[in-house]
């Protein structure tokens, strides 16, 4: 089968972490003896290789021109942006496609808690695109032969936003790499060690998390990414006297498990979340997660049985959580053992490869 994945951003060399769930999946249809091509609409031209998949970066003509050349069996289209779904609607008019919604593209972001409360102006500016933005994005969604969202909440809330209930629609979660994101196991000093990879953004809580360790002794925790929200959460942390380190970096992909060995549990304290990919990850590893009840996280996280779950916006719940975990060794091997579980037996390379692959055949079949 040769699969065509247009998307707004992909891997190279130079950027190894954008977009990487997109190219998971580019790796698992390779995999499996599929002939995978990545187009990315830019500017500038250019053809790359990363870890196998061919890419083209290149303004629209060029992708005309792989429609041709390539001649896909599937084309799908992951995260379409405003400008992707007005050129794609005329080059793909005559193509059978299957559209991927992962978050925004499908949101009106400032009412998920996207930007600070204090940046006024994105606010402003995303309630005057993201309106247009949504309704061609969910014109574009009813001219796919079918469309796919990486969670229940994320479908429950794009077809809201978009005005569109696509009779084939389905749930697919971002796949994980169980080969590589495997269970390690902790020393005493590591399981005190609390780990969170997330981009310095708002939606993602990281200053609740601040708050919540203010003062707390026994453990610690380290903020992986990157984004405009370093120098406030900085100073937030000496403000509180929060143990928190910024690591202001990108770690390749294939490095984080090594990474992640060093921690003993996730922090996902997220004031929206369409999956988690970077925790579920962190599951397959063997890290118990606390996150909060927001987007789709409930779906992947089962309080008590393979996490914990906390409101969002609690600083002190989400201390009571830590200190709860972290005193019962019990709970954080049997949170442990059943997240390892979970992301293996729903969210392997396998398991996701056999929905994708029958949604490709039902399409092929229908369309031949």
């Amino acid at each position: 089968m040769r699969i065509l994945m247009i998307s707004q951003a992909y891997p190279s060399p130079k950027q190894k972490t954008s977009f990487a769930f997109v190219h998971v999946r580019a790796k698992i249809y390779t995999k499996f003896n599929n002939k995978t091509l990545i187009f990315v609409p830019s500017f500038d031209s250019k053809q790359y290789n990363f870890e196998g998949i061919k890419v083209y970066r290149g303004p629209y003509p060029v992708l005309s021109y792989l429609l041709i050349d390539f001649d896909p069996d599937i084309i799908v289209v992951h995260a379409p942006t405003l400008s992707m779904t007005r050129n794609l609607l005329k080059i793909l008019e005559k193509s059978n496609f299957i559209v991927w919604i992962h978050g925004g593209e499908a949101l009106i972001q400032t009412f998920h808690n996207y930007f600070a409360p204090w940046n006024i102006e994105a606010r402003i500016k995303n309630l005057m695109v993201s309106p247009l933005k949504v309704i061609v994005t969910g014109r574009f969604i009813t001219k796919s032969w079918a469309v796919v969202y990486c969670s229940k909440w994320m479908k429950r809330v794009g077809e809201i936003y978009t005005l569109t209930k696509h009779k084939r629609a389905y749930v697919i979660p971002n796949p994980i790499d169980t080969n590589l994101f495997r269970y390690s196991e902790k020393n005493n000093e590591q399981k005190k060690r609390g780990i969170s990879a997330r981009n310095l953004y708002w939606k993602y809580g990281l200053d609740i998390a601040i708050k919540a360790y203010s003062k707390l002794e026994g453990t610690d925790l380290t903020i992986l990414g990157t984004g405009p929200l370093e120098y406030y959460l900085n100073k937030l942390a000496q403000k509180y006297q929060s143990p928190v380190s910024l690591i202001n970096k990108r770690i390749a992909h294939h490095e984080m498990p090594q990474f992640l060995s060093k921690f003993g549990y996730f922090i996902a304290p997220s004031r929206t979340e369409g999956q988690g990919v970077a925790m579920c990850e962190a599951m397959a590893c063997g890290l118990p997660v606390i996150a909060t009840k927001v987007g789709g996280i409930p779906e992947f996280v089962n309080h008590g049985i393979n996490g914990l779950l906390v409101s969002p916006e609690n600083p002190r719940e989400l201390r009571k959580a830590i200190k709860s975990l972290l005193a019962d060794d019990s709970l954080y091997d049997k949170l442990s053992r059943k997240a390892v579980e979970f992301v293996q037996n729903k969210l392997s390379h396998d398991s996701i490869y056999k929905k994708d692959h029958a949604l490709f055949k039902m399409c092929q079949e229908q369309n031949p």
